[in-house]
């Protein structure tokens, strides 16, 4: 039987609104996440891209599909490195999301972060 590859789609919010920006920041977010032995990083698409446009689907802006491969082992690594991320850049929040379950992590409220961290990797560990 094979196993079932963990997914988890990771939206970057890094207040603002600008979607210049937020690209510029998920590049720099990209660089880290490359540090990682994860299956494949992906950028989310919603559909065909607008007509008159080039390319073939319209991506999500600031929104990646990370394949963790079937253990699930690197979820505590994945979001231990976000939040280390975004404690560095004091601002911005970024949404993990596993199926139906999501879980938002912001650059504040480190207590709140670990209480809500623990029961999201507890639902999704081992």
């Amino acid at each position: 039987m094979a196993v079932e590859e963990m997914s988890v789609e990771l939206v970057l919010d890094p207040q603002g609104g600008d979607p210049e920006h937020t690209e510029e920041e998920l590049h720099f977010l990209l660089a880290e996440l490359s540090s990682l032995e994860v299956e494949s990083i992906e950028r989310v698409t919603r559909g065909p891209a607008p007509a008159g446009t080039r390319g073939g689907d319209a991506v999500e802006v600031g929104a990646l599909l990370i394949g963790l491969g079937g253990s699930g082992a690197l979820l505590p690594l994945l979001v231990g490195l976000v939040q280390d991320w975004l404690h560095r850049r004091r601002s911005g929040s970024i949404r993990l999301k596993i199926g139906d379950d999501e879980l938002e992590l912001t650059a504040a409220s480190e207590e709140m972060q670990r209480r809500a961290l623990e029961g999201f990797l507890r639902r999704h560990g081992e």
